[in-house]
């Protein structure tokens, strides 16, 4: 017997109350898990069919239609006595007839919770109960319920228990006339024999006179600071000399420039010729 209670009425007149006469968003405890993972990876939203409607080989466009005619329908004319079948795979299932075209199926999850919408008729494999359900024996777990299933391999088949049983005993016979199950004791630690080293603390560290030591450091960071000053120096002074170049014949060009009524290529060719005479000069 599934550990499951019919569909009621009211579950399914409270799920109807979010799909009519639109579909809202459904609250996370009507929702079965594998659904709400599916929405959740594909950012699904109340206005996407795909938010309540499977894939499936039927044309998922006659599941929308169907599902909009029966949104059109006033709640207040629905009928609570909803023709109901149930199937079982590797979950249970509850299959409810809204129309002749549209049924809702719900997932038995501790509740029943909205799964999908389908289109009719019910499954050829649904039966109108729970109890006239097919159950397979090798899915029900025996030792569920059995007061020593914590202890028993947590609920494990008692069969399973006499296969271990008899590979211990088994294992017992192979192991006689060996040695103790008892562990032998570890080999005691032998240390190697040899001749200590003498050395002293002032052999590896020689002593070296404080004075003569801070002098040598002294003078070589004094040697490194006025190089690199020296080098700044050098460097501001090119840096200033190249600017004050180029505003002099900026100078020049811009007086010259002014004598002409209409600077043109012409003139700057000419200018640069000027210019390079000038430099070829001895």
């Amino acid at each position: 017997m599934f550990p499951a209670k019919p569909l009621e009425s009211h579950e399914i007149v409270t799920l109807i109350h979010y799909i009519s006469p639109e579909i809202q968003l459904l609250p996370p405890h009507l929702v079965a898990s594998e659904l709400a993972f599916r929405q959740s990876c594909l950012k699904l939203t109340p206005d996407d069919p795909a938010y309540l409607i499977w894939p499936s080989s039927d044309d998922p466009q006659h599941v929308v239609d169907a599902l909009e005619s029966f949104q059109r329908k006033p709640i207040e004319d629905l009928s609570l006595d909803f023709r109901t079948a149930y199937t079982a795979d590797d979950s249970l299932f509850a299959h409810v007839e809204l129309t002749n075209e549209l049924r809702l199926v719900f997932q038995w999850e501790d509740t029943w919770k909205i799964f999908n919408f389908c289109r009719m008729p019910f499954p050829l494999d649904s039966a109108p109960r729970l109890e006239h359900l097919p159950i397979d024996d090798d899915e029900i777990d025996s030792g569920e319920d059995s007061p020593d299933s914590y202890w028993d391999s947590y609920g494990g088949a008692a069969a399973d228990r006499e296969i271990d049983a008899a590979e211990f005993e088994r294992e017992e016979e192979k192991n006689e006339g060996n040695d103790s199950v008892v562990p032998s004791p570890a080999p005691e630690k032998q240390w190697l024999d040899v001749d200590p080293i003498s050395f002293s603390y002032a052999e590896l560290h020689p002593a070296t006179d404080p004075i003569e030591s801070l002098s040598d450091r002294l003078e070589a960071l004094s040697q490194r600071s006025l190089a690199s000053d020296d080098e700044r120096t050098i460097a501001v002074v090119n840096g200033a000399s190249e600017v004050a170049l180029k505003e002099s014949l900026r100078g020049v060009w811009k007086l010259w420039r002014s004598n002409r009524a209409m600077a043109t290529p012409a003139d700057q060719e000419l200018f640069l010729s000027v210019v390079h005479e000038v430099l070829e000069e001895p």
